[in-house]
């Protein structure tokens, strides 16, 4: 697991590149101007032969009260069209997706990154990274301001914390709910660290990207809902998709809620909450699911 292993540095990287967020398929930018960090989405393997493309995903359910995972793999298609194009299908469909491709260095061919050419003047640019025999669907990050492009989901997270629409705001890479700030730090490949404040005190959230093709990731996620589920916090059945994201609160998150709560005068109406932290996480995996592509 070497090269997987090489996908999820420990180093955090800054955000770099334009603001656009339109779906403009015009000239291709050349790849040596294409961003080169990302954040990975999901993960898997791959089989390249003669133009045949198979991929082979991890698949995670719930049966019995306990998690079920396998592999599965599907048939596809990859052809180069030139030197820096290339023709993916990924349905068995025969539609074919045109990609911009970048080499790995003193790889062959499909080894490299894969932008989708639709998608690059968007802020989160959809792509493939193919590091044979490891395949990993990306989004390569095109912008300086993670949140700017988000402002559609106002509407969610004021329903999440259940207050009114106008008191969530939206900057650069800070989301604000009636003055509690939480703010993007930094990121990894499979992680995100965020700032919680609010009137002078901080605290920190961990925010890590879970993996069906990983067999722990599946029964860290299932986990997760068996805990929410113990807690009363939800009674749907386990989906994958709405626990793939594992949040860490730092200690000291109680006391910024804590202050929170108080300051709102909420103690004194004998409310038991406003924000509280699984509001805060909701909010965040919210994030997370809209950068992996996600409504």
């Amino acid at each position: 697991m070497k090269k997987l292993l090489a996908l999820l540095p420990a180093a955090t990287f800054a955000l770099t590149g334009c603001l656009s967020s339109s779906d403009n398929s015009a000239t291709a930018p050349a790849t040596d101007t294409l961003p080169t960090d990302y954040i990975v989405l999901e993960m898997g393997e791959f089989v390249y032969e003669d133009g045949n493309f198979a991929v082979t995903r991890g698949s995670c359910t719930a049966y019995a009260n306990d998690y079920q995972w396998k592999k599965e793999q599907g048939p596809g298609f990859l052809r180069a069209i030139d030197d820096h194009t290339a023709g993916i299908d990924l349905t068995a469909s025969g539609n074919k997706v045109s990609y911009e491709y970048k080499a790995l260095a003193g790889e062959p061919f499909p080894n490299g990154s894969f932008y989708k050419s639709s998608s690059l003047k968007n802020s989160l640019i959809e792509g493939i990274i193919l590091e044979d025999p490891y395949y990993s669907d990306v989004a390569f990050i095109n912008t300086e301001c993670l949140f700017q492009n988000f402002g559609e989901m106002q509407q969610t997270m004021a329903l999440i914390a259940k207050v009114p629409q106008n008191t969530v705001t939206m900057e650069c890479n800070k989301i604000s709910i009636q003055g509690l700030s939480m703010e993007y730090m930094s990121h990894e490949k499979d992680a995100i660290k965020y700032k919680l404040s609010f009137a002078g005190k901080t605290c920190t959230m961990d925010h890590r990207f879970l993996y069906a093709y990983s067999k722990d990731d599946c029964a860290k996620a299932f986990a997760n809902y068996q805990q929410e589920y113990e807690n009363g916090e939800t009674d749907d059945f386990f989906d994958f998709e709405l626990y793939d994201q594992d949040l860490h609160a730092s200690a000291e998150c109680s006391d910024v809620l804590s202050d929170f709560h108080n300051a709102t005068g909420l103690a004194k109406s004998g409310e038991t909450s406003t924000i509280s932290e699984k509001q805060v996480k909701d909010i965040l995996r919210a994030v997370g699911a809209r950068l992996r592509g996600r409504k």
